[in-house]
């Protein structure tokens, strides 16, 4: 749905949302990244990471849900203009090395990456064609794994090179910079969005309830939510699996490394073959099907497996589960009815990040009832299988 006649050409909104998405994927990865160094100098044990990352995702939550008033008081860009600022101001926190501050830090990169999404999906459905609709997000969310990927070769060269906290507030000082950088634009983005539209009446409860009401929504929501928790699981596990199955560490790091090259080639694979030889819904019946049978092959891998077919096969988990994002979110804004695209997609990306918290635990405690990752990476892929079983089924009305 077309929210409001952009002064901006598609290049440059795909380019400055991929920018910004990018810019906030710097730092909401960091904290992992850090974590060696930085819970050594805070006393704690690097476990407890965890428990920071989940106080991201449950704030990222709430801000995605409730980000409908404030985007479109504030208009799209100035929003994820401020956003990038409160990741920034939250990265600062956790480098002042003090408990307190750094679980404050938590909660602001979780409130500065919540909206991000929601943000976009103003700048983007504002100027996408049709043609290019599910392609034009999933350029955009290829900003993910290129910020995940760039904090991971920034962050142990300039920790070798400084500390820890002079790298983390380079990155802090990075997404200044970006939000900086997008001021020139911001009015053209901006302008005829602030406080106009159905959008800026929309309560948090409000846009959890459009998403229940409308079915095509309400599926893609649940959706997200098993492909989110699918998605964290692989990232989270697929290493410690490998190497427990007897792959040295350099092994089941560049398995990782190829699912992670599997998810950026098919974000923007299935995005074309979504606007092009299939329907999103069937795009996403596919993805979720090959999730579902990845997942499975996981399960048996062993330590007699080819190496290559290790490879093989992370990298159809990468394209799978690593790379449904982007053609979710088109359906999204698609579906959504006029002016409410930042309130479907915050309800949805609630279910998105409800998933990757719950998930995640889910598996653990399948790991832990059996001792072992089999029964837990069946259980995922029993999940994408159903999911492809929704998709596949006749379309709600």
């Amino acid at each position: 749905m077309v929210e409001h006649a952009s002064k901006v050409g598609v290049a440059t909104a795909v380019s400055v949302a991929f920018a910004v998405q990018a810019g906030v994927a710097l730092v909401i990865f960091a904290p992992p990244v850090l974590a060696p160094a930085a819970t050594r100098t805070m006393g704690l044990d690097p476990s407890t990471v965890g428990v920071f990352t989940s106080i991201v995702y449950v704030f990222a939550a709430i801000a995605a849900l409730s980000s409908a008033r404030p985007v479109a008081a504030l208009g799209a860009l100035r929003a994820s203009q401020v956003c990038l600022l409160m990741c920034a101001a939250g990265i600062c926190l956790v480098a002042t090395a003090s408990l307190p501050l750094a679980l404050l830090g938590a909660a602001l990169l979780g409130l500065g990456y919540g909206p991000v999404t929601p943000s976009s999906a103003i700048i983007l459905v504002s100027t996408l064609p049709a043609r290019y609709r599910s392609l034009g997000f999933s350029v955009k969310q290829t900003g993910v794994p290129v910020g995940a990927g760039a904090c991971g070769l920034a962050i142990p060269a300039l920790v070798a090179a400084f500390d820890w906290q002079v790298a983390a507030y380079v990155l802090a000082a990075t997404v200044v910079a970006g939000a900086v950088l997008c001021q020139p634009l911001q009015r053209d983005f901006d302008e005829g969005v602030r406080g106009s539209g159905p959008s800026a009446s929309t309560s948090p409860l409000g846009s959890l309830a459009l998403v229940w009401r409308l079915p095509r929504l309400r599926e893609l929501a649940i959706g997200s939510f098993v492909f989110a928790g699918i998605q964290m699981c692989v990232v989270t596990y697929l290493v410690v699996f490998l190497t427990e199955t007897g792959l040295g560490l350099g092994q089941a790091g560049l398995a990782m490394t190829c699912a992670m090259v599997g998810g950026l080639v098919g974000r923007i694979g299935w995005g074309w073959v979504a606007d092009n030889l299939l329907a999103p819904r069937r795009t996403l019946a596919l993805v979720s099907l090959l999730m579902g049978i990845t997942s499975l092959g996981l399960a048996a891998v062993t330590q007699s497996w080819p190496m290559l077919a290790v490879l093989a096969l992370s990298v159809a988990a990468g394209l799978s589960s690593i790379a449904w994002n982007g053609v979710y979110l088109a359906e999204v804004a698609h579906r959504a009815p006029s002016g409410m695209a930042t309130a479907a997609t915050g309800g949805t990306m609630f279910c998105t990040y409800a998933g990757v918290v719950v998930w995640p635990a889910v598996f653990f405690v399948a790991h832990s009832a059996s001792g072992n990752y089999v029964a837990s990476f069946i259980l995922v892929g029993v999940l994408g299988l159903a999911g492809a079983g929704m998709f596949m089924r006749r379309s709600p009305d």
